[in-house]
């Protein structure tokens, strides 16, 4: 008789290789792949940042948490409590959560609000809507804005580049609403266009009001939810990472310096934005990159702006010492062949659509384990992207995560022999 049977493959990951071992076990015996590749290396397998007058709005309620992705313990040093009412440290690339303090409380996010207002301006240069040269008008309301500034000029007609250099490096307030009035038709129409965002990213513990941070009570965000943000920044527009590691600029012939100081500091920090006001004490999202490993922080409510700074190069240089990013299959590696049956093909390769990488404790690198589990038998038809079984990584008894493997290509039901010779086989065991 035919019948439905579930495997699971594991293949040797060894000096970044995997070399795959077919079981020759009974069925539901499993293999296990233990290891990883090297890290950062490819699978062999195929308002106000320090803007004083940029207040923000006060704290809304501490909001229910969700919770956190699987955190590798280290088993080994902790990072104590810090000195920032709410902060997080995550993989930019896994989305494993490191290290959290009190990262649901609902929070005033100050000028970290703006890296929600670049992300709607990468989109539409992404989608073709602007470019960068594409002159955008600046409105008496854009002008008047408080606080920080990019210093535009009312009538002025002003480059995205240049706009986009005034929010992530000036973290201009004038600038920001210059691109909202644009993008979003008015600064009301913008800020739905944030809160659509926010959803699409699962920033559950987020809403927004303007694009710059300004006061208002109904205008908040978590740690958890702004290093999401970061997060989608980070993998969606490498592109345009490099605005966010200047350190200065100069437009209508005024400099201003970018108020993230840790890029003065370590050669590894790549970004993100400062924000501070009243209501929300020094705030900060920290981002940097060193071997291969990306990793965020979030500092909300510091006490000043060296407190935020000290916060999140602690955060980030405990996560570069204790814990791996280990990049196991990029897009379209290949997993391992399956057989299909009634096709016109015998087989198809078992691919990912998206990277499959996992963060673990340095210490804990050799006990991981990634299994491919499927049913047979595969039958014709297949669709190219297709789910045709599931990679699970696992450490010890503790599941990671898992990734659906898809097929790599179509592959069509075969004719009336075909069909009729491999029922056959299939009844036959052979």
């Amino acid at each position: 008789m035919c019948r439905n049977r579930s495997h699971t493959l594991v293949g040797l990951l060894m000096l970044g290789v995997m070399i795959v071992a077919f079981s020759a076990r009974p069925l539901l015996a499993a293999n296990v792949v233990k290891g990883g590749a090297a890290r950062g290396a490819p699978a062999a397998a195929a308002g106000a940042g320090n803007e004083p007058a940029a207040a923000n709005a006060g704290k809304g309620a501490a909001g229910r948490g969700n919770p956190a992705a699987a955190a590798p313990g280290t088993g080994g040093e902790q990072v104590g409590p810090g000195q920032g009412e709410s902060s997080i440290l995550g993989d930019l690339d896994s989305g494993m959560i490191l290290h959290e303090q009190d990262a649901d409380s609902r929070r005033d996010p100050a000028s970290l609000t703006k890296v929600m207002t670049l992300h709607l301006v990468f989109d539409a240069l992404v989608n073709g809507d602007l470019t960068m040269e594409t002159k955008l008008p600046v409105s008496e309301k854009a002008w008047r804005v408080g606080g920080s500034k990019t210093f535009v000029k009312v009538g002025e007609m002003v480059s995205l580049e240049d706009l986009i250099r005034g929010i992530s490096v000036q973290s201009g307030n004038d600038a920001c609403m210059v691109v909202a009035e644009h993008i979003g038709g008015s600064e009301k129409g913008f800020a739905e266009m944030m809160n659509a965002k926010a959803r699409e990213l699962k920033m559950t513990n987020s809403h927004f009001q303007n694009p710059s941070g300004l006061p208002d009570s109904e205008h908040y965000s978590t740690a958890r939810d702004l290093f999401l943000l970061a997060q989608s920044i980070a993998r969606k527009f490498p592109q345009f990472l490099h605005f966010f590691q200047e350190k200065q600029y100069t437009f209508n012939g005024i400099r201003q310096y970018n108020r993230n100081r840790l890029l003065w500091r370590d050669p590894s920090i790549t970004g993100m934005k400062t924000g501070h006001t009243a209501d929300a004490g020094y705030c900060l999202i920290a981002t940097s990159e060193k071997e291969g490993q990306r990793l965020g922080a979030v500092v909300m409510g510091a006490k000043s702006s060296k407190i935020r700074e000290e916060e999140a190069l602690r955060l980030l240089r405990y996560g570069n010492r204790m814990f791996e990013t280990v990049r196991l299959f990029e897009v379209g590696a290949s997993v391992r062949k399956l057989r299909v049956w009634k096709g016109t093909q015998e087989t198809v390769e078992v691919t990912v659509a998206e990277p499959l990488v996992v963060t673990v404790a340095r210490k804990d690198r050799a006990a991981l384990e990634v299994g491919l589990k499927f049913q047979e038998p595969l039958s014709a038809p297949i669709k190219k992207g297709d789910p045709i079984g599931t990679l699970v990584v696992s450490l010890g008894e503790r599941e990671l995560m898992s990734r659906p493997a898809v097929a790599d290509r179509t592959i069509e039901k075969g004719g009336f022999f075909r069909s009729v010779i491999d029922t056959i086989r299939l009844k036959m065991g052979w």
